[in-house]
């Protein structure tokens, strides 16, 4: 192959490496062994990381390698555990899979990528049987065991090298510019990799709360539900009634379109939930009390040993290639109220994230100059209602905060095709406003439209969306019942590829990222001077602006949220927070008083 021989001049060496590990929820993983293969050489080496050796015994050039691993987020963090530096250059063969085949596979494990070009391999029996051995028994493992897991460890290099040369096949196909080729797929493998630093870092917590929540979960639960039944009235005997939620969506006009199963049940789980809570505030209450009623145990976090909170971001796990933030373990993939236990009293928490991000996404990408306007004037909301003639020019936010909500919702909506009809749900307002307000807002920006029908149009020919950096979504006929993932796909995706770049450089510029989340970063700054820190925050910022400089060419602005002992919200999810507070305290004093008063 001709890649093969390009890369050679790219790059002094190529390892197709993995390493075996065990790991618990909250914490970093142990590191059992490892095997590289050099695949320009053709040798193979492996390291039994239980028997003390060090960092400075792997004879590797880390810097001017390209590491080839699949999901380089457990390899990386390996790495990171024995005190190694971060590659540079890593090709993962999860995320140049998924390229290829993003909107027409599900699966997208070793196994899977490999069967679907007929490497043979190790059984998923087989496989599962070795990691519970090195999960089970670490770390005194026999002598036969040792040598299985060697063996186990050494034959997912194999395959993971033949997967490697597929893949390589299948792109010169598509494209024989190799030097792209290998910027895009090193730019998403390090960006996949540097997960893992992420995770390694945790996110901060005040402890002291999340253990309140935790000690008192049960009594809180019972109060949750007896709340929830003053404002919904869904709960028998503690337990949900579907005729009581069907019963509440007569009352708030919401039944005739509620998504239900198959079998005909009105379906309740968080994602509809989610969709509607904007547009209902008894929904929202019910999301929000769901999450801790449903529950056996706190979700939202996992705690480790160190006091942190980490779970996996799975970055690519969306087909926009956003992460996708699990609501059990991770508190930014929770119901908001959760997030008021993140804090630390080890210098402060810092919350950047992109004014506008996709409004500004669709101004640079779409050229619409009444939308670069829009965003360059600071607030494209307001703009927009002064643009339509709905305020006066001369108006202020502070004088027209109503209106300005109802124009960015509805400049919102036109990123995802919504209709008036589901404008009008948001808006609280009539059919008839609705469509009055969402033609005054597309009639202002006709020429985004214009972009974004020829942009559709385009790809439902070629079969594929593409953003600038290679990251694919294949077209199916899926998408004839769901249009508005074509319209909105292009808008999240450059988003993602914004914050991929910020990532980069942030950890580049040596910052604690403790999490990335869609349109934002948190990240922590250790105690300094006030100074020192102002400073720091200044950098980060502009760091995140110059990556959006990169991807749609403006410098997005970077709103700055300070946090110190505790995260706070808005007001909305800073009231469903005091709320579950209350219930916390009310539980400690009935402990307190049952402890004092047995009898």
């Amino acid at each position: 192959m001709r890649a093969i021989e390009r890369l050679k001049e790219l790059v002094d060496a190529a390892y197709v490496f993995d390493f075996e590990y065990k790991q618990t929820d909250g914490n970093n993983p142990l590191p059992v062994c490892v095997t590289l293969k050099n695949i320009f050489t053709e040798t193979t080496t492996q390291h039994w990381l239980l028997d003390g050796e060090s960092p400075e015994t792997f004879p590797y050039d880390i810097e001017n390698s390209l590491f080839i691993c699949h999901y380089a987020v457990a390899e990386v963090s390996c790495m990171i555990a024995l005190g190694l530096p971060k590659p540079k250059l890593v090709w993962d063969t999860f995320v140049q899979e998924k390229k290829l085949l993003n909107g027409l596979e599900k699966k997208f494990n070793l196994l899977a990528c490999c069967n679907r070009y007929d490497i043979s391999c190790m059984s998923e029996v087989k496989k599962h049987g070795w990691r519970d051995t090195i999960i089970n028994n670490y770390p005194n493992y026999t002598a036969t065991e040792k040598a299985g897991i060697l063996d186990y460890n050494k034959q997912d290099v194999i395959i993971n090298e033949k997967l490697f040369n597929a893949q390589l096949e299948e792109f010169e196909k598509i494209d024989k510019d190799y030097d792209k080729l290998f910027s895009q797929a090193v730019f998403h493998g390090r960006s996949m990799g540097l997960c893992a630093q992420v995770e390694a870092n945790g996110i901060p917590v005040n402890y002291e709360l999340y253990k309140e929540l935790e000690d008192n979960f049960d009594a809180v639960k019972a109060m949750e539900i007896e709340e929830l039944n003053k404002h919904c009235d869904l709960y028998v005997d503690g337990k949900f009634s579907n005729e009581k939620f069907e019963l509440l969506l007569i009352r708030e006009g919401l039944h005739n379109g509620w998504p239900r199963t198959p079998g005909g049940a009105l379906m309740t789980d968080d994602r509809t939930l989610y969709r509607y809570q904007d547009t209902n505030e008894k929904i929202a209450r019910y999301r929000n009390s769901k999450f801790i009623i449903n529950a056996r145990t706190l979700k939202g976090f996992q705690i480790g040993e160190d006091k942190r909170s980490r779970s996996s971001m799975k970055m690519f796990g969306q087909i926009t290639g956003r992460t996708n933030l699990s609501t059990a373990t991770n508190p930014f993939g929770a119901p908001r109220r959760m997030r008021n236990i993140i804090g630390t009293d080890d210098g402060c928490l810092v919350y950047l994230d992109w004014k506008s991000q996709e409004a500004a996404i669709q101004a640079f990408l779409s050229a619409d100059t009444q939308m670069i306007n829009a965003v360059k004037s600071g607030d494209p909301y307001l703009h927009t209602a002064k643009l339509v003639k709905a305020i006066p020019q001369d108006a202020v936010r502070s004088d027209h905060e109503k209106v300005r909500e109802t124009y960015k919702t509805s400049f919102l909506a036109i990123a995802y095709d919504q209709t008036a009809f589901g404008l009008k749900a948001k808006l609280k307002n009539t059919y008839s406003q609705a469509t009055h307000i969402l033609g005054r807002v597309k009639n202002a920006y006709k020429l985004y439209f214009v972009w974004n029908n020829a942009l559709k149009a385009r790809a439902m020919a070629q079969g594929f969306y593409e953003t600038k950096y290679g990251w694919k979504y294949h077209i199916t006929s899926e998408e004839i019942t769901n249009p508005r993932r074509l319209t909105n796909w292009p808008i999240q995706s450059h988003g993602s590829e914004i914050l991929r770049h910020a990532h980069i450089n942030l950890d580049e510029a040596g910052y604690e990222v403790s999490m990335l989340i869609h349109d934002a970063v948190l990240i922590h700054i250790k105690k300094s001077s006030w100074q020192q820190t102002l400073k720091k925050i200044r950098h980060a910022r502009k760091i995140m602006e110059d990556a959006a400089d990169k991807v749609i060419g403006f410098k997005i602005p970077v709103d700055c949220k300070i946090i110190r002992k505790q995260f706070y919200q808005d007001k909305v999810n800073q009231n469903r927070w005091d709320e579950l507070y209350q219930k916390i305290q009310t539980a400690k004093e009935v402990s307190a008083y049952s402890t004092a008063c047995p009898h």
